[in-house]
């Protein structure tokens, strides 16, 4: 397989939110059709809007997954695989690719709010569940989630209590 992963361009937005919505409509065997919509919908506008670094996994020139993290802190946005290239090591490569930037950011621990079909693939990626949790998504369909967390790099005990109390009062 002649994958290479790189950072996305602005012109690969189009081309992301398909891949987005396909991986959706496919791999989320835990959400009801309602739900997916009002996520491919909602997610959608944020990737529009956001500051994310993004990167993209491509195969002879076409997008086959892309993953996301959140500029201004050390939160995953989302890694998504068209559902024809899962199982291929793509999610993992595209993972690998943002956690090596946020340990160049000196990102010492790194967050997920993961769909309850991927929380497999980042527990077998070395995260740990922190807890259940959800969202409302276009603030009226309520979506169950999963947060984790993993260590990029050792804390002090100060920075452990800090994330301690970040994770009780705004995961």
């Amino acid at each position: 397989m002649n994958l290479q992963i790189r950072l996305s361009k602005p012109e690969d937005l189009d081309n992301i939110l398909k891949l987005q919505a396909d991986s959706l409509r496919a791999l989320s065997p835990c959400y009801n059709s309602s739900q997916v919509e009002s996520l491919i919908r909602s997610q959608g506008l944020a990737r529009r809007n956001s500051d994310e670094i993004v990167f993209v996994a491509e195969q002879n020139s076409e997008i086959v997954g892309f993953s996301c993290l959140i500029s201004n802190d050390s939160r995953i946005g989302g890694i998504f695989v068209h559902p024809n290239f899962i199982r291929q090591g793509i999610g993992t490569d595209l993972l690998d690719a943002i956690e090596k930037v946020a340990i160049k950011n000196q990102c010492k621990v790194i967050d997920v709010t993961s769909s309850l079909a991927a929380v497999k693939f980042y527990q077998a990626n070395g995260y740990q569940t922190i807890r259940e949790s959800g969202f409302f998504s276009e603030a009226a369909v309520w979506v169950p989630c999963v947060n984790l967390s993993k260590k990029l790099a050792e804390q002090t005990e100060l920075e452990d209590l800090c994330l301690w109390l970040k994770r009780i009062f705004f995961f």
